[in-house]
């Protein structure tokens, strides 16, 4: 029943804070969020740390349409908890980051943010097709209005653009899952007995492409990104953290878990078109945060960069890359959560993200300076953060399958160093614009230091992270190399 709490808590407690705000004027809503989350972070904790060696940390499967063939059919592995871990306490920072920004609706907001997360707890544990489809559309709505009514500029466009490419793409996975369906033999959409269908390569292929469609536009890999740019940009703070930490990793992790158990021979004949689409992805998301004046816009584009990196790994097959993959969907989390979070503080500070507007950090607040200072160095993936160690076991994989690709992905690395030293240097260094800035204040400074240190130890302790990840690297392997 753990399984259960884990996506109820959110999910009554989004409830319990839209009530509780109509009914107080203080900050109530808030803090039943922060206690919801943190029983979510509790709930996790003990499952973990109450699993066995098995494959699987926790499962349950209660049958809900049976002659359907739809069951409630839950797992949890080290990959699941680490994502609903990140979920959650994203959530939380979201909460802390937004104290004093959102007044208005305030018990909605904070709704949708309980809401967005339990729907994405739902998607990082269900092996039903049918309900992981239900979860991965459900996310929208909160998402969605987290943009339209509490963004910024035109902000209805962006959460439409938004809106429009996630459900479309979202019927490409709900009929590839119909289709799939239909070839049991039996009406199933239990995952795990879907896998043991022997499928030709070709119908393989078909499927995965259907499957791929959403978790591509999800991923914001070119040319499915169109929506990413502005979502990021327009969004409220608590919008882009939820965007960037939590709903892009969940086209990781369809990729990842869903890719290589149902059309592994599939897999394999895209592989190589897949490598090419992340090659040219990091390359055009890295070049284009060259040249941007807004840094939020700018990190927006870092996440298509890095993302494009996730699918390589994927795509790639072999133990190291998977590895990197999934390490990098972690880091990421960290690092650009962490960005988008100061760059919304130093936005509500000086009205401005326009680099050639800002700088002097260093001079008017030290410790805003110095938390840049450690996800810029975390963008561009500096050895010992955890985004070095994402990105330097991907192209280690890439390069026992594919060299010519994996001295692309390489040469990546050498493109962030251009535009995370660019960010670095229009908000740090240079002459102090504006002249007096507030420095962080502890509701902001707790979730930096949260992030930092979780990026430090997966950085200079990897084996941590990738001792809790291995079993479901191992179920992704397509290519086992000696």
């Amino acid at each position: 029943m753990a399984l259960i709490a884990l996506l109820l808590l959110p999910l009554l407690g989004g409830l319990a804070a839209y009530i509780v705000a109509g009914k107080s004027r203080g900050d109530a809503e808030r803090w039943v969020t922060i206690a919801t989350l943190a029983a979510t972070l509790v709930v996790l904790i003990g499952t973990v740390a109450g699993s066995g060696d098995g494959r699987w940390m926790a499962q349950v499967m209660v049958p809900w349409v049976p002659s359907l063939g739809i069951s409630i059919n839950f797992a949890l592995d080290g990959l699941s908890a680490a994502l609903i871990a990140i979920a959650a306490g994203l959530g939380i920072i979201c909460v802390m980051t937004s104290w004093r920004d959102i007044r208005v609706d305030s018990g909605l907001f904070h709704a949708c943010v309980c809401w967005t997360i339990a729907a994405t707890i739902g998607v990082f544990m269900s092996f039903d097709l049918l309900v992981f489809v239900f979860f991965w559309e459900a996310m929208l709505i909160p998402s969605f209005m987290l943009i339209a009514i509490w963004g910024h500029g035109d902000k209805e466009g962006a959460a439409l653009k938004f809106l429009i490419f996630n459900a479309v793409a979202g019927f490409g996975l709900l009929a590839a899952v119909f289709a799939l369906a239909s070839m049991a033999g039996h009406m199933t959409f239990n995952a795990f007995e879907l896998a043991e269908l022997k499928l030709s390569p070709t119908a393989q292929v078909w499927l995965l492409l259907g499957f791929s469609l959403a978790f591509l536009v999800k991923l914001s890999v070119p040319p499915f990104h169109a929506w990413l740019p502005d979502a990021h940009t327009l969004a409220p703070t608590a919008g882009s953290i939820l965007l960037a930490g939590v709903l892009l990793k969940t086209g990781g992790y369809g990729l990842f878990r869903f890719a290589p158990m149902l059309f592994p021979d599939g897999l394999a004949v895209l592989a190589p078109y897949a490598l090419a689409l992340g090659a040219a992805g990091a390359l055009y998301g890295g070049f284009v945060a060259c040249g941007q004046t807004d840094a939020k816009r700018l990190v927006a584009y870092t996440s298509i960069a890095h993302m494009s990196i996730v699918l390589m790994g994927v795509a790639a097959g072999v133990h190291y890359a998977l590895a990197g993959a999934a390490v990098e969907m972690v880091a990421h989390s960290f690092s650009a959560s962490a960005l988008f979070m100061l760059i919304g503080a130093l936005y509500e500070r000086t009205q401005t993200r326009d680099l050639r507007q800002l700088g002097g950090l260093q001079q008017t607040a030290p410790r805003f300076a110095a938390a840049f200072a450690m996800f810029c160095s975390a963008l561009l993936a500096l050895p010992g953060t955890a985004n070095f160690v994402g990105e330097a076991l991907v192209v280690v994989g890439i390069f026992q399958v594919n060299w010519p690709f994996a001295l692309v992905a390489l040469s990546t690395l050498i493109v962030s160093v251009v535009y995370a030293t660019r960010l670095l240097k229009g908000v740090v260094f240079g002459e102090a614009r504006p002249r007096h800035v507030i420095d962080l204040s502890w509701r902001e400074y707790v979730p930096v230091i949260v992030l930092s240190v979780a990026t430090l130890v997966v950085g200079l302790y990897p084996q941590s992270l990738i001792a809790l990840l291995e079993p479901a690297i191992k179920a992704a392997l397509v290519l086992k190399l000696p």
